[in-house]
């Protein structure tokens, strides 16, 4: 059976946003763009990712006002206006959602909510599709069915809502969802629903005549001020049902293996660079594939190959105060190669006209001093290159090697595992020199 996972996008950032605004700082990036609801947005979105593990996604966004609007002009009214530090965010928001390789959807005329509906149509009419929709917004839980169930959010925490869960918790079938907007109305959505009947008297009506027709079929049955206010708002509460029934059929292409997820796009590390997201880069593993790490252990540095250009680094558990020394890789281009640190002596290596490259060349000429080695100091830094194209760059040579697509998973925090071996500690130093070539 493939898994689908329908997100409500507006739902997201619109948490993500107020999960953090109402403190009243709103985080900022260097350049002052509102970043607030981003980034709570993508930490949400990964998080979907890894506990759903789905091969299929789609992310919806509504787009302006709908064909419920031209119904009711007063839909939605109430509703305090979208702060500007929010709306900055929506377009990239749905750059960052195509960047992680997520089909973004929005359609003219209709809401996230119908666009989930016709996808999970779609879903209930497959015979190989399952799906979980994920949102807060209780609207959508008129949509779960056999094939459909919904990860309805919390606070902190969430609800996984199925055909049992909802009828234990209402005492109803899902479809009855939209029965019950339409006795109780919807403030957030100003749908007006019958006057005075609040969420207890219509789940009760409900429980006991079945729907809305079965409601009004045996008004007859029903007495005193809830028959009087039921007769009173009997053409709203049928208003109010069509306002609050999600459409199913948007206008859109739903062919399923459309919103097939396939990981990353090349696009997405740069984006989190530009609105410097760091540490979300430092601690995502990228799934852009590495060369083997091949290289020759030597035990002087005698044995190098003569080049014209080379990257070298300088593995160090933790800062080069603490010596804690283990090794040097060289790369020139072709070859790789590993010396020990007890290995390295006074050597032309380190003083000849080669042109070399490596990350923080105070760090490696401050180190090579407490070594006692001789060198010259002509070296160019990487380190001080990426600074000066993006001065909010993290001076971390694996944060540095994330944002241009490398996996970096097993670099940080790497001597923090204590099952670390001293090949995993060459083959880090390897591909650190490779990345600076």
């Amino acid at each position: 059976m493939k898994k689908c996972v329908l997100i409500d996008g507006n739902n997201l950032l619109f948490r993500s946003f107020y999960a953090t605004a109402y403190s009243g700082s709103i985080l900022r990036n260097s350049k002052g763009f509102p970043t607030n609801a981003l980034y709570g947005y993508i930490n949400m979105l990964n998080k979907i990712i890894r506990e759903e593990s789905p091969s299929y996604v789609m992310v919806a966004f509504d787009k302006g006002k709908t064909f419920r609007h031209e119904k009711y002009k007063d839909y939605k009214e109430g509703r305090r206006e979208t702060p500007v530090e929010l709306k900055q965010q929506f377009p990239v928001a749905k750059e960052i959602t195509k960047a992680m390789g997520l089909c973004c959807i929005e359609v003219d005329n209709y809401e996230a909510d119908d666009i989930i509906g016709t996808f999970a149509k779609e879903v209930d009419n497959n015979d190989n599709f399952i799906a979980t929709i994920i949102s807060s917004d209780k609207d959508l839980l008129q949509l779960i069915s056999n094939d459909c169930t919904v990860k309805l959010l919390k606070s902190n925490d969430f609800i996984m809502m199925d055909k049992n869960k909802f009828n234990e918790v209402y005492g109803l079938t899902p479809d009855k969802m939209i029965d019950l907007k339409a006795l109780m109305g919807d403030s957030s959505d100003n749908i007006p629903g019958v006057k005075g009947i609040g969420e207890k008297t219509a789940l009760n009506l409900l429980q006991k005549y079945g729907s809305l027709d079965g409601v009004y079929e045996n008004i007859d049955s029903i007495t005193g001020k809830t028959k009087e206010k039921l007769i009173n708002d009997k053409d709203n509460a049928y208003f109010s049902y069509e306002l609050a029934t999600i459409y199913k059929d948007v206008p859109i292409d739903t062919n399923l293996e459309s919103i097939k997820y396939e990981g990353i796009t090349e696009s997405y590390a740069p984006l989190l660079t530009e609105y410097e997201f760091f540490s979300i880069l430092k601690k995502e593993s990228f799934s852009k594939k590495q060369e083997d790490v091949n290289y020759k252990v030597i035990d002087s540095l005698d044995e190098i190959s003569t080049c014209d250009k080379c990257s070298l680094y300088l593995e160090i558990n933790g800062s080069y105060h603490d010596k804690d020394y283990k090794g040097l890789s060289i790369y020139d281009g072709k070859n790789a190669y590993y010396i020990d640190i007890k290995n390295i002596k006074n050597n032309d290596f380190f003083k000849n006209s080669v042109k070399k490259i490596t990350y923080d060349v105070k760090r490696l000429i401050t180190s090579l001093r407490y070594l006692n080695i001789d060198f010259n100091d002509s070296y160019d830094d990487i380190m001080l290159m990426s600074y000066l194209l993006n001065i909010n760059i993290k001076d971390d040579i694996t944060s540095l090697m994330s944002i241009k697509g490398y996996d970096v998973s097993g670099l940080v925090d790497m001597y923090k595992n204590k099952d670390l071996k001293e090949e995993d500690i060459i083959n880090a130093c390897v591909t650190k020199a490779k990345f600076i070539y």
